[in-house]
């Protein structure tokens, strides 16, 4: 490697670390602000001495029954190319990916590592990617339908303004998606506007080779209408989680309410403002709970007791990814489909 690649490497580190050093900031930043305002903190001191332990042990096994219906969702897409992994396997990855999430300083890390887990094991990153993201994004619209179809119970939460974009934002996102995976020249074209990105003409390889493992599954209907049943079943549990445990603190909301609200906050806090979202997931509750009748400091006790219970599986998943191979992994045959 030359000096000047050293010095160009050397440079993106830093960037890097400087950009990381600044997400740190604002989000310890948030957290404090968020805490001293209102007396935000002295309120939380209340709330917690108050708790409803029976509560937050019905959200840890919600919490068991959420990651399995995400493995069953993953499975999905994996049998449909006539790749069969155990489905505790599945399920373990999953929460290894937990753990990846809120130990790795960007919320993407758990999608990579069960990507690069599962790829090295079917000797497959591209077919691994689609599987996964494709268990994301079917998780995508079955939110955003969740969203809209409790809202036409609600009606008049749409007219708050956060509520109402960030579900148009939701819509618009899908659409753009759908856009872009039938149309395979717009990629180029984009790829050739933005070509002064580093490392675009790989990424747009890269998109173009996952685009082209996605288009497998165009005509599974009844698979994908299967993993949308299973995404939908994923989010309308998540909601209870928040419902129940805005019942641990003594805050009795609306579950419609709450059935709106929770698709916004899943959205809003896909936002990287932070490394693993600190501050950012509290005022992101702390602020959208308000449209359900909670006060602030409510919200984020909520937000809290979520992070919380999300660190215990995550230690759990630390635990399954000390016992991980290191070594290669016997691989899974996979048929030329």
């Amino acid at each position: 490697m030359t000096s000047k690649s050293k010095n160009n490497n050397n440079k993106i580190v830093n960037k890097k670390n400087l950009f990381l050093l600044i997400k740190i900031i604002i989000g310890v930043g948030l957290f404090a602000l968020l805490l001293l305002w209102n007396d935000n903190l002295n309120k939380l001191l209340q709330i917690f001495s108050t708790i409803k332990w029976e509560y937050i042990a019905a959200l840890m096994l919600l919490g068991i029954i959420t990651n399995i219906v995400t493995s069953l969702r993953w499975e999905l897409f994996l049998k449909e190319r006539g790749i069969n992994i155990p489905h505790i396997r599945l399920f373990n990855l999953v929460i290894i990916g937990k753990f990846f999430n809120n130990f790795m300083p960007s919320m993407i890390g758990g999608d990579l590592t069960r990507i690069y887990l599962l790829g090295r094991q079917i000797d497959s990153q591209s077919k691994s990617a689609a599987s996964v993201f494709l268990e994301r994004f079917t998780g995508l619209i079955a939110m955003i339908l969740m969203g809209l179809i409790f809202s036409l119970f609600n009606i008049k939460i749409l007219a708050e303004p956060l509520i109402g974009i960030s579900i148009s934002v939701m819509i618009m996102g899908c659409i753009l998606f759908f856009i872009l995976l039938f149309n395979e020249s717009l990629v180029d074209a984009i790829g050739r506007k933005l070509k002064f990105i580093p490392y675009m003409d790989k990424l747009v390889r890269l998109f173009k080779k996952l685009l082209n493992d996605i288009s497998f599954f165009k005509d599974k209907y009844r698979m994908l209408v299967s993993a949308l049943g299973l995404s939908f079943v994923f989010h309308l549990l998540t909601a209870v989680g928040n419902f129940i445990c805005c019942y641990a603190i003594g805050f009795h909301p609306s579950f419609i309410d709450i059935a709106v609200i929770t698709p916004i906050i899943l959205l809003v806090v896909m936002i990287p403002v932070s490394p693993n979202n600190i501050g950012w997931w509290e005022w992101t509750f702390g602020v959208l709970l308000v449209n359900a009748g909670a006060g602030v400091a409510q919200g984020v006790a909520v937000a809290l007791i979520l992070r919380v219970t999300s660190l215990i599986f995550s230690m759990y998943g630390g635990l399954l990814f000390l016992f991980e191979k290191t070594g290669n992994d016997k691989t899974v045959q996979i048929p030329n489909l």
